[in-house]
């Protein structure tokens, strides 16, 4: 296997960046920020750019090595879901999503990034679900029909680091608006709040449910990022659209 063959092995199921160490022929050791094209090219991007690059294979290596975080990683993932569990205690918020999050803690963060790897990786679905039920039971549902199911969200959702941000409506609005949010909040009344920085910002707290979500679209568009309020300040990362 050649450089550029080991280099393809490096990038995650269904990432199309990655890092790597390349070992040149005088034993130094060289950092590259990997990417891959449709057709399974890899090229590095150079040094300040995140648009333009070269070929790997244009670089005279001997090996080339992924970049190994694990105790760093391992103790962000700990540390950053047990943040996202004290919020979500705190403000009553999505109550569902502790247990979620206290499953995964559970399971820990080797098994959790096995798990992901293996659900994408294992493609015949009876033996994906018996793999997953043999880590762990809680993983598993039944539908209404007796059949069992994986509870993929908790495998996707989970495998990752958090992506916790302040919730921001614009440069003047924002200590107006977090205050409002916080007396609803309080008074469980459902409340509504809107705002324009970089994009048309929008949050929504329904009481009932307990839930909150916090939106920034993109001007004029429908589309954007979106996220699950933890409580009356801080958002958790759900997905782009």
């Amino acid at each position: 296997m050649n450089c550029c063959e080991k280099a393809l092995t490096l990038f995650k199921p269904n990432d199309k960046y990655a890092e790597a160490i390349g070992i040149d022929p005088d034993g130094n050791k060289i950092k590259f920020r990997l990417f891959k094209t449709s057709d399974n090219i890899v090229g590095y991007f150079r040094k300040g750019s995140r648009k333009r690059g070269y070929r790997l294979e244009n670089q005279n290596l001997l090996d080339i090595l992924p970049i190994t975080h694990y105790k760093q990683n391992d103790k962000k993932w700990q540390d950053g879901w047990k943040k996202v569990r004290a919020r979500l205690e705190a403000s009553g918020l999505w109550k569902n999503l502790i247990s979620e999050i206290n499953i995964a803690l559970d399971i820990g963060y080797d098994k959790m990034q096995d798990l992901y790897k293996k659900y994408w990786d294992i493609q015949d679905e009876a033996e994906k679900l018996a793999y997953i039920k043999q880590v762990d039971t809680r993983l598993i549902d039944t539908n209404d029909e007796g059949k069992e199911y994986i509870k993929s969200s908790i495998i996707w959702s989970y495998a990752k680091l958090p992506k916790v941000k302040k919730m921001y409506f614009g440069k003047y609005k924002t200590p107006h608006i977090l205050e409002q949010i916080q007396k609803a909040m309080e008074s469980k009344t459902k409340t509504s709040q809107y705002g324009r920085a970089s994009y048309d910002i929008s949050f929504e707290y329904n009481p009932e449910k307990n839930k909150a979500y916090y939106s920034e679209e993109y001007k004029g568009c429908g589309n954007g990022h979106y996220f699950l309020a933890l409580d009356a300040t801080h958002c958790l990362f759900y997905e782009d659209d």
